[in-house]
């Protein structure tokens, strides 16, 4: 599925609260005891976030930070009509490529379904802190 992106506006900040909300509910509530809306806006980031568009609408969006040492993948979320479609896979392989000298790295929960996506495009486990998985991707 053919997609393009775009830098976040903080007239995104809804649609972005939202699709994180309804994707990760479940397993923060499960993990963490319950969704707190005041998280997500503290780590919220517009500049920080893209916005994936797909078929002329908001499909999802992605976040990164970059330190001296690596980039932080801190967000990804893609809507569940277009999960499954490749965009996730390509959205990680053109990050890949705008970072390549640097480590990727993110955290996630050893439940979320997207464990398998990271480990098929080659992020390892570094740390274990519950069921929070800390990943890295090293440059090649």
């Amino acid at each position: 599925m053919d997609y393009i992106t775009r830098p976040a506006t903080d007239a995104d900040y809804q649609y972005c609260y939202r699709l994180t909300k309804r994707n990760m509910f479940t397993l923060i509530t499960r993990h963490w005891g319950g969704w707190i809306p005041s998280m997500f806006r503290q780590d919220f980031s517009v500049e920080a976030t893209t916005i994936v568009i797909a078929s002329g609408q908001r499909m999802g969006y992605y976040s990164v930070k970059e330190d001296e040492e690596s980039l932080y993948l801190e967000n990804i979320q893609l809507s569940s009509s277009v999960r499954g479609r490749g965009i996730g896979t390509a959205i990680l392989q053109s990050i890949f490529r705008e970072n390549a000298s640097k480590p990727i790295r993110l955290t996630t929960f050893t439940d979320n379904p997207a464990m398998r996506l990271y480990e098929r495009l080659g992020f390892v486990v570094t740390q274990c802190e519950g069921a929070t998985v800390h990943m890295i991707r090293c440059t090649e």
